[in-house]
């Protein structure tokens, strides 16, 4: 007899930490989790957003106050959160910083701004046993189109975000053997704080441009947090590996 009770897209009850919970995708994913039953630790260096998306989420949910740019100050602060909110399931990795810059002025420093090793670090850190639950283990990072396609005057944002799809597939093969998935989303432009900030930086027929290459119009943050729901739920569990296009049509083109 079938068990109709089963729903494989069910999170109730896992643990994750999120990057980048302040603000944009990062807070819409955190209160979708959290409205369904997740427990979370959200993560980011913006006090005053974190609280913000914490007034949306459960009263359980914890605040971690992190800079992400120094990824040295990951390992404590995260095994510090978690001796006393319970071993992870997973961490969706959304931290990051726009850069764009013509090739003449592209510098190492801002490259290394970009919240890059950062996702190495999560990881490396989120596999310790000290740290990961040993189940339903699924990592999910955020890139962007623009780690697929060539947009002028995003070489150091693009690098950035090609790199995440290479440790998205490298990590997927070496994490497998502890039954950790790991996949990377690569969104179009999106409605959020930033992406209107980058939208402002040109004028309204570059935006008018923009807006046509997504066949299926502009983004919201929700139409990225509910496919990291899906990443990180038990209906993936046969996912890893993979980067994955939630762009509206951009790519397809």
């Amino acid at each position: 007899m079938e068990d109709y009770n089963i729903n494989p897209f069910s999170i109730g009850g896992n643990n994750y930490l999120i990057s980048g919970a302040a603000s944009g995708i990062g807070r819409a994913t955190s209160i979708l989790l959290s409205k369904l039953g997740a427990n979370l630790i959200l993560a980011d260096i913006d006090s005053h957003g974190l609280d913000e998306t914490k007034s949306n989420c459960k009263k359980t949910d914890l605040v971690l106050v992190l800079d992400l740019t120094k990824p040295s100050l990951i390992k404590n602060a995260v095994a510090d959160k978690v001796s006393g909110f319970g071993k992870l399931n997973g961490f969706v990795h959304l931290a990051g910083i726009p850069y764009i810059s013509p090739l003449k002025s592209i510098s190492e420093e801002k490259c290394t701004e970009v919240y890059t090793y950062s996702a190495i670090e999560l990881a490396k850190v989120f596999s310790n046993k000290n740290i990961f639950s040993g189940q339903k283990g699924s990592i999910v990072f955020i890139s962007s189109i623009y780690g697929l396609v060539g947009s002028a005057a995003n070489v150091g944002y693009a690098m950035s975000k090609a790199a995440l799809h290479g440790i998205t597939k490298s990590l997927a093969i070496e994490l497998a053997p502890k039954k950790i998935r790991v996949n990377c989303i690569a969104p179009g432009f999106v409605n959020t704080k930033m992406g209107t900030g980058i939208k402002s930086m040109f004028d309204e027929a570059h935006s008018n441009t923009l807006e046509k290459l997504h066949p299926l119009g502009l983004g919201d943050a929700d139409d990225v947090a509910s496919v990291i729901v899906f990443l990180l739920s038990e209906a993936a569990k046969w996912i890893t590996g993979t980067v994955l296009s939630v762009d509206g049509g951009f790519t397809a083109q």
